[in-house]
């Protein structure tokens, strides 16, 4: 396991009190009736990357922490990425991991807003508020 997936994981717990992975179904406060459809199949990559970096940007701010079904990969973990180099980051995974930025259960964490979005891999989004600018130790 990547040594940076218990930082990651900590920092998520601190922002959402109780979740304990990057999975949608270790993340408490995910509601079913607030998800909105988020079509990933059958569309072409850049665009959902497009429509999901735009979706991001208008709710997080600071650093990033984003995990994708990438982030699984042997030596890959979770990506820590400044929200004014996320368009960047974005652009740039698919040729540095060799598949879409969106290709499966994708999270994004802002510890500075407290905000968790997160898509699920059916084509589902739902943006969940937690603790803003959490107290980290």
């Amino acid at each position: 396991m990547h040594p940076n997936w218990a930082l990651a994981t900590a920092v998520l717990g601190r922002v959402v009190p109780g979740a304990t992975g990057f999975s949608p179904d270790q993340i408490p406060g995910l509601a079913v009736e607030r998800w909105r459809r988020f079509q990933i199949d059958d569309r072409d990559p850049d665009d959902v990357t497009i429509e999901f970096v735009e979706y991001c940007l208008a709710r997080v701010d600071g650093l990033l922490i984003v995990v994708t079904s990438g982030s699984f990969a042997e030596r890959a973990g979770p990506f820590f990425v400044a929200c004014e180099r996320f368009v960047e980051f974005a652009t740039a995974y698919p040729d540095v991991v060799g598949e879409p930025l969106v290709n499966g259960d994708t999270i994004v964490v802002s510890p500075l807003t407290g905000r968790v979005i997160v898509v699920q891999h059916d084509g589902w989004i739902d943006t969940l508020q937690g603790v803003a600018r959490p107290q980290l130790m």
